[in-house]
């Protein structure tokens, strides 16, 4: 075997159908019984629901995220766009839009705050600019710390350049699910904005959708995918190189190259006491901060109650979007509504609410198991579902009388589903004051294990792709996006 690879997230995935167009023989390695990791979806009451693949920016011919698309074999999938204005954004009770294309993007805002036009305009080129040299990033002996907007603080900037409070909350709209903090790098804040702006897109059918189509494509060039495969601890050889994973059912896979997509923290958990990895690098690893993880209620809908919208909703009523509380006892006041689309297009048959929630929020109840949750932790979730429906019922009056049930799920589901630490969405947070410490090589002490996942680089769809794309460059001594060396 050439490669093993540990995990069958989206990163996962993505690493081994990257090397498997390579020529590389490749085996995924996944802990559970279901692939995808937070890209995939599940059914209650016979409706799809999705557990962290919500919508995506950039997918569109000419879009900044169509090579990875293409690579990746996905540009035949449902794709649905969503429509112009693709986010509405109610701040304290005004409502505000983000809309698709640069200029209609500027001019809409700078009607609203014509003060700010000019500093739009600029937002804008480097939004450009961004688009320009995104994939510079992916090829071997480049780093993204290099970018010089990641050493901007995302706040800073926007405090520095736009006058309008307002206007600068409106622009959070789209990303204050990602953690907005002082350090968040202006980068990871304009790239995500970026690919919304030319494009939104939800997929039909959700994240199996895309999982699956990984999945045919990877069996179809010989690639083996074993669940139910949690692996242990790495087998090391007396030259200093990983020689084999040994899973917790005693099996042994051996290769010649390995990758993790687990949180670095995690995968340092596997390598046993040996002289290529010091104390203060297992250190380092652990002491990683995470992003927050995410409380979300997923409504089941009655029939032909609540006209379906092929747009987000971004409700802000936090007076400090970047120091807003997600604890167990803060009044939760911002939420992102996405609706799922339906089979008959007219009218929502699932909406979910998202809003960020700290570990804190479910540490007490962190030893519990899946479907032995204490009374306690249940009483928690709904009342926390009460005020997210409460909230959303404010700026969406469809929606009162009109929910059949709910489900919901916390950081503490994420961890148990994902094994991510903490529960975190987003991966490992990001500092503009520390990039050394919080962007994550892919390449570690051993010459034959590499690392990728959004903890790495940036986050999301965009960033976990591009991270495995820069992974299997290092792996391969070349750009296989476009076979340059």
């Amino acid at each position: 075997m050439d490669v093993v690879v540990i995990g069958g997230g989206f990163g996962g995935l993505t690493c081994a159908l990257a090397l498997a167009k390579a020529g590389r023989s490749v085996l995924v390695l996944e802990q559970g019984n279901v692939l995808g990791g937070a890209f995939q979806s599940f059914r209650r009451r016979g409706q799809l629901m999705d557990t962290g693949f919500h919508y995506v920016g950039g997918v569109g011919e000419g879009e900044v995220m169509r090579p990875l698309i293409r690579f990746f074999g996905l540009e035949n999938l449902p794709w649905q766009p969503l429509d112009d204005p693709f986010l509405d954004v109610f701040l304290k009770g005004h409502r505000y839009a983000l809309h698709r294309g640069y200029d209609h993007f500027v001019d809409a805002l700078a009607a609203e705050f014509p003060e700010d036009s000019h500093a739009l305009r600029e937002l804008v080129g480097l939004m450009r600019e961004i688009n320009e040299h995104i994939y510079e990033s992916v090829l071997p002996g480049t780093t993204v710390q290099s970018n010089t907007l990641m050493a901007v603080s995302a706040k800073t900037y926007l405090e520095t350049h736009i006058s309008s409070p307002e206007l600068r909350d409106v622009l959070c709209g789209q990303c204050f699910t990602t953690e907005l903090t002082d350090e968040l790098p202006l980068y990871s804040f304009l790239q995500s904005l970026n690919s919304f702006i030319q494009g939104a897109y939800r997929l039909k059918g959700g994240g199996d959708v895309l999982v699956n189509r990984l999945v045919e494509q990877i069996e179809a060039m010989g690639g083996r995918i074993l669940t139910g495969k949690a692996v242990s601890r790495f087998e090391i050889s007396d030259d200093g190189r990983i020689t084999a994973v040994i899973c917790e059912d005693g099996d042994t896979f051996a290769a010649d190259t390995f990758i993790s997509t687990l949180h670095p923290a995690l995968t340092t958990d596997l390598i046993p006491e040996c002289p290529q990895v010091r104390g203060i690098y297992r250190r380092r690893m652990h002491r990683l901060e995470n992003t927050v993880g995410m409380f979300t209620v997923q409504l089941a809908l009655k029939p032909g109650a609540v006209p379906y919208r092929n747009r987000n909703v971004a409700i802000l009523e936090n007076d400090d979007l970047w120091h807003a509380s997600c604890g167990k006892d803060d009044k939760i006041s911002n939420l992102l509504v996405h609706y799922n689309i339906p089979d008959n297009g007219a009218f929502a048959t699932n909406i979910d609410l998202l809003t960020p929630m700290d570990w804190d929020s479910v540490r007490e109840w962190e030893e519990s198991k899946l479907g032995h949750r204490p009374d306690g932790y249940k009483a928690f979730k709904q009342q926390r579902a009460e005020e997210c429906i409460a909230l959303a019922q404010r700026y969406i009056p469809d929606l009162q009388g009109n929910i059949e049930q709910y489900w919901t799920s916390t950081p503490l589901t994420y961890r148990d589903y994902t094994s991510i630490p903490n529960g975190s969405s987003f991966g490992v947070r990001k500092s503009c004051n520390n990039l050394i410490g919080t962007v994550i090589s892919p390449q570690t002490p051993f010459p034959n294990l590499f690392l990728a996942g959004q903890s790495l680089m940036l986050h999301g769809m965009l960033g976990t792709a591009m991270t495995s794309v820069k992974t299997c460059n290092l792996i391969c001594g070349w750009n296989l996006l476009d076979g340059s060396c």
